[in-house]
């Protein structure tokens, strides 16, 4: 499943920024350790992946680049650029214009890549976008993650439903979010990639139930991405807030 997202500010959006250096992320040969390239007939190829370009993931091994098409590759081995996590930070504290920069460099270089980071990082281009008041862009971007990853439906339609709450079309955004909220109905502890989307999921049906006067389910929906699944910690609060609103105006809501 593909459920995984960042973290998220009131909006909620998700906030792993990368902030890249320039188009081709300058980063100093030998810099980090070698990547791995399993290819689909077993092969395996090591060194450092430099972008995907034409179609092809460029390697560079030793002194040269080489090119290996991405159709014959089944998985990438490598760790997100150090500034995957400093970005997460930046996002965070709301520097949703920085996000934009940084994130369409890095998928400029990355875009299709099949390693989880690189998934994300599309993903992320339009949670940054929405952020930033670019709701054509962010549907934009979430259209070219379906586009470049076909196995990130999941994680396209959860920044779909944020853009339709955040437009105010609470009942398109629904069905979007079902998958998510269906499947976490049948497990107690979410595993790692789906735990931040299975906690934003909650939050924005809970704000679609809000709208709709169903205030019971809503309460619901915000408890469960507040305490049962907390593992977003902005989305956790800003569900724990409209919880305590919602019980301070209706006394006769209660917990599940």
């Amino acid at each position: 499943m593909d459920y995984f997202i960042g973290t998220v500010k009131a909006s909620p959006l998700p906030s792993i920024l990368l902030a890249a250096a320039g188009t081709a992320l300058a980063i100093a040969p030998g810099a980090w350790a070698q990547d791995t390239v399993v290819l689909r007939n077993g092969q395996v190829r090591e060194g450092k992946v430099v972008g995907v370009a034409g179609g092809n993931i460029r390697i560079q091994m030793g002194a040269s680049t080489t090119g290996t098409p991405l159709a014959e590759v089944s998985e990438v081995r490598m760790e997100a650029p150090p500034e995957f996590n400093a970005a997460a930070a930046a996002l965070a504290d709301g520097k949703a214009a920085d996000a934009v920069g940084a994130l369409q460099k890095i998928n400029d270089t990355f875009s299709g890549l099949p390693a989880p980071w690189a998934q994300r990082a599309a993903a992320l281009l339009g949670d940054a976008k929405l952020a930033a008041g670019d709701k054509e862009g962010a549907a934009a971007a979430y259209d070219n993650l379906t586009r470049v990853y076909p196995g990130a439906t999941s994680l396209a339609n959860l920044g779909r439903a944020r853009l339709l709450v955040e437009s105010g079309v609470f009942a398109k955004a629904g069905p979007l979010l079902s998958p998510v909220v269906a499947a976490s109905e049948k497990v107690a502890f979410p595993e790692p990639a789906q735990a931040g989307a299975v906690a934003q999921a909650h939050y924005l049906m809970g704000r679609i139930k809000e709208e709709a006067g169903e205030l019971q389910q809503a309460l619901d929906h915000y408890l469960k991405a507040s305490a049962v699944f907390p593992y977003d910690k902005n989305a956790a609060s800003s569900a724990r807030q409209r919880a305590d609103k919602l019980r301070a105006e209706h006394a006769g809501l209660i917990a599940p």
